[in-house]
């Protein structure tokens, strides 16, 4: 069941909206309990990674996850078709049964925020995977600690349509709407009985309008159009598969675990 909360009760702690990395510096200036979602494709893979009982340390980039990978003995996540560890979920599900599950995980968007919260923080990954899990944990968690939540919708790279093809800009990128993100976000919200913004509110009414229509909405957005073209299609359809998982993946201490383990 969904829930659909508004009401103005003080006692009630509050759940918000808010977007990429400024988004993730303001909550974690106000100590919120933040929710990264990054549905195509990092909290995806997060997810579904942890499900299959990895741990990924998340980086902003390439460089940063090399020297980190190396003075830990981790696995270094690269692009599909090159590296064993990627962040396509699949690669996941197919070393599900490896002995080294250490996982060093870089992305511009939803690995760039996890990757700031420090160890005075403490912050969950989610997405259409993990939604009512992670919906009932926060509103659970918020409410013993009084303490807000904040949703954070990733948000993804400038991408320009050529007419042919979808190209991301290498320049100076710079994070925009994603609407695989808010679906993600609405979802999450949907299942928390928690006083909500109005940014809150219109994201979860967004979720309850289109969850008939995720899988075509999702293929129909830049980050879709783009994976469809490189061959990940597969990649899209799993990552809509709403509550596929009732795992909570904690962000501590620079690492991303199950929380129920």
């Amino acid at each position: 069941m969904f829930v659909n909360s508004h009401r103005n009760d003080a006692h009630t702690p509050s759940l918000m909206l808010d977007w990429g990395i400024e988004g993730m510096r303001y909550a974690l200036r106000n100590r919120n309990i933040i929710v990264v979602v990054d549905t195509l494709r990092f909290s995806t893979a997060v997810v579904t990674a942890v499900a299959h009982g990895f741990t990924i340390h998340p980086v902003a980039d390439r460089k940063s996850g090399e020297v980190l990978a190396s003075s830990i003995g981790a696995n270094l996540a690269g692009k599909p078709g090159e590296s064993k560890y990627t962040i396509s979920p699949y690669s996941y599900l197919e070393s599900a049964h490896e002995d080294n599950k250490e996982v060093v995980l870089f992305s511009p968007n939803g690995a760039n925020c996890s990757a700031l919260v420090g160890r005075d923080n403490v912050a969950y990954v989610g997405c259409l995977l993990n939604a009512k899990t992670v919906g009932e944990y926060i509103t659970a968690i918020a409410r013993s600690m009084h303490t807000n939540v904040t949703v954070i919708a990733a948000g993804e790279q400038r991408a320009v349509d050529t007419g042919e093809r979808i190209v991301y800009e290498k320049r100076a990128a710079y994070p925009v709407f994603a609407i695989e993100d808010y679906l993600g976000s609405g979802a999450i919200i949907c299942y928390s009985d928690l006083q909500k913004s109005a940014e809150a509110r219109v994201c979860q009414w967004a979720f309850e309008r289109s969850k008939k229509m995720l899988i075509e909405l999702m293929l129909d957005s830049f980050s879709g159009r783009y994976l469809v073209e490189n061959n990940l299609r597969e990649d899209v359809e799993h990552a809509a598969r709403l509550n596929l998982y009732d795992v909570i993946p904690m962000i501590k201490d620079g690492r991303i675990s199950n929380l129920r383990c």
